[in-house]
């Protein structure tokens, strides 16, 4: 009985040292793993391709020249004589009839666009507002026709400009030619329609 725990003895020895050098084996192991060098981790690349409808529009400009209407007859103004140099005052329209028009001939006393005469300075107008058709007064302080109902002013000497108001066009002025030999003043047209008409002819 006494040789029994020897081999009891024997074995467990041998136990501890086999479960030792397992464990020796299992740290060493994943010692070795953690110490281990390691390779980057793989990268994966996936290519995909897809096909996407474009539509494209072009957009093209083109000039288009409407053809020329055709040639409209020219109104040919009559020459008319207004007045002689030697009947008008300076500041004092004269009143005399064009084209069936009223219209005014003044000696402004002042050089004037589109005056004729010896001084530059007779000049003659349609007398209607071109905002409403109001009849019209002259101001000899001013050279100024002005309006009765709203009181538009037209600069008679800067070619019937206005000056103030609510007209928006200029006054119709009546294109004048002189003759220097005889001193006549001659209407040979007007330079824009006169308010209410619809041809001044």
């Amino acid at each position: 009985m006494a040789e029994k725990p020897r081999e009891e003895k024997k074995v467990d020895a041998s136990r501890r040292a086999v479960i030792a050098a397992i464990g020796g084996l299992a740290v060493g192991g994943v010692v070795g793993y953690l110490l281990a060098p390691r390779a980057p981790p793989e990268t994966v690349t996936q290519t995909v391709t897809q096909t996407v409808p474009v539509t494209t529009t072009v957009t093209q400009t083109v000039t288009v020249t409407p053809p020329a209407p055709p040639p409209q007859p020219v109104a040919k103004y009559p020459r008319v004589k207004l007045a002689n140099i030697s009947e008008l005052q300076p500041k004092r329209p004269v009143t005399k009839q064009y084209a069936g028009v009223n219209v005014w001939v003044v000696k402004l006393g002042e050089r004037a666009v589109g005056g004729v005469g010896p001084d530059g300075d007779v000049v003659a107008f349609a007398n209607l507002c071109t905002h409403m058709g109001g009849p019209l007064v002259y101001n000899p302080q001013t050279n100024c026709a002005v309006c009765q109902i709203h009181y538009t002013q037209f600069d008679l000497a800067r070619g019937g400009k206005v000056v103030t108001g609510h007209a928006t066009e200029f006054l119709p002025q009546v294109m004048l030619e002189f003759d220097e030999k005889t001193g006549d003043i001659y209407a040979v047209g007007i330079n824009q329609l006169v308010y209410g008409k619809l041809s001044n002819l």
